[in-house]
């Protein structure tokens, strides 16, 4: 499935970011690949990226609109401004692909169904409400980046839309290797306050360490924001 790993460094002055080069998708059939032609880490402002973990396909969809629409807001974005778009448009993805999936093949969108709710046959009506709960398109999203005041800061996005910042720990691991990673600096000697070059020896040991587990490729790819 891959790894992502983000890490404040310099107390929250800096931030390191990580991910290896597997991609995932599903569509038409579950397949993975290593390589470095298929973006993990997106750029979505000078000092702000999204890394995705999961389905490569769904990904990108919700980075892109998630783009599109901090682009057209006027003045400056901080961390989690951005990462309140992003959980926006993973909501709204979601919420699409349950469409097509659960609604549609019954001529019916999300809004007909709450209208005609109470019309349905209650097999109907659990199947769509377990759908509506349940669904995960599995995708993990970390909004990573650096305030014009110089504070870093860091968010996940997760099923089935919630929104957390793990500035408190620090660091956040998302993927089929994120336990090794979250493991490896629980138990090296991680703090924010080390320095940048200390913090991305830690974030490259934490990324080796992750490999064991499926979906996690060799290749690494990482960047220093705020150095």
């Amino acid at each position: 499935m891959t790894i992502c790993i983000a890490a404040l460094a310099e107390n929250g002055s800096k931030l390191v970011i990580a991910a290896d080069q597997m991609i995932t998708a599903n569509i038409p059939i579950s397949y993975e690949f290593e390589t470095d032609d298929v973006q993990k880490i997106y750029n979505i402002t000078d000092k702000c990226y999204v890394l995705t973990a999961g389905n490569a396909l769904f990904a990108c969809e919700i980075v892109k609109s998630a783009k599109m629409k901090i682009d057209a807001i006027q003045g400056n974005h901080t961390v989690q401004s951005i990462a309140d778009i992003v959980r926006q448009e993973f909501v709204k993805f979601r919420n699409t692909v349950i469409t097509r999936n659960v609604l549609e093949p019954r001529g019916i969108t999300l809004a007909d169904y709450y209208k005609v709710q109470q019309q349905l046959v209650p097999g109907v009506i659990q199947e769509i409400e377990n759908a509506l709960v349940n669904s995960n398109i599995g995708v993990e999203l970390i909004v990573a980046g650096q305030n014009d005041g110089g504070d870093c800061h860091i968010f996940t996005i997760t099923h089935p839309g919630q929104l957390l910042s793990h500035d408190a720990i620090g660091h956040v691991s998302v993927g089929s290797g994120a336990p090794h990673a979250t493991y490896y600096l629980i138990g090296s000697t991680y703090k924010k306050s080390l320095s940048v070059g200390q913090v991305r020896r830690m974030v490259l040991n934490a990324k080796k360490k992750s490999e064991v587990a499926p979906g996690v490729g060799k290749a690494t790819t990482d960047k220093v924001i705020g150095a």
